[in-house]
């Protein structure tokens, strides 16, 4: 079972190779990496947007040394551009959960933003939406009601995805068995049938 992906700009395309018990990262600037699943300590999934990229997913391997390797389901393809590769991800996520489950007896298995970031971001949001009542009200009662409907616009196109954010990225460990639906990308979009939980 292999992906292939590439981060960002700075990063170069990689082919992850799943084998029996090992991970193995070939970037073609050398040897290819080789990493026992047996050093994987935690799988983390979860939803990670950005302004361009509105329904991106993240998987990341905390090993024993506290590195952390990383990959999403698109690739970096140019300036403003990815493409999406959502049905491979999803198979690749599920394969690599069921050879965790068997060679990393220890590993934890989480979905979601960890809990000091979500607890901030959730903050960071309620206050986002106090700030812009205040000043929804202030433009309001000094007549700038053009200016009003531009920031409802504006609020209107971001806020799906803030609430999508919130929702899919609490913190949460789940059993290997079933990865929770709003970690990946959906398995029907995906085209990709695999063991999924709300």
């Amino acid at each position: 079972m292999h992906y292939a992906t590439r981060n960002h700009a700075l990063a170069p395309a990689t082919r992850w190779v799943l084998e029996e018990g090992r991970l193995q990262l070939e970037d073609g600037k050398g040897p290819p990496r080789v990493v026992p699943l047996g050093w994987v300590r935690e799988l983390r999934l979860d939803f990670a947007p950005t302004r361009p990229e509105r329904n991106r997913f993240r998987c990341r391997l905390k090993l024993f040394n506290g590195e952390t390797l990383t990959f999403f389901n698109r690739t970096y393809a140019g300036i403003y551009d990815f493409r999406e590769t959502s049905a491979e991800y999803v198979a690749f996520v599920s394969a690599l959960r069921d050879a965790l489950a068997r060679h990393a007896p220890g590993c934890r298995f989480i979905a979601g933003a960890g809990g000091v970031s979500y607890f901030f971001n959730v903050l960071t949001t309620v206050f986002i939406f106090g700030c812009f009542a205040a000043i929804a009200w202030f433009l309001f009662v000094v007549g700038l009601t053009w200016m009003l409907a531009l920031k409802l616009l504006i609020l209107i196109f971001y806020v799906p995805v803030l609430l999508r954010w919130v929702v899919r990225n609490r913190p949460r460990d789940f059993a290997p068995a079933a990865i929770p639906r709003a970690a990946v990308s959906s398995p029907v979009r995906a085209g990709c049938r695999i063991s999924l939980t709300s």
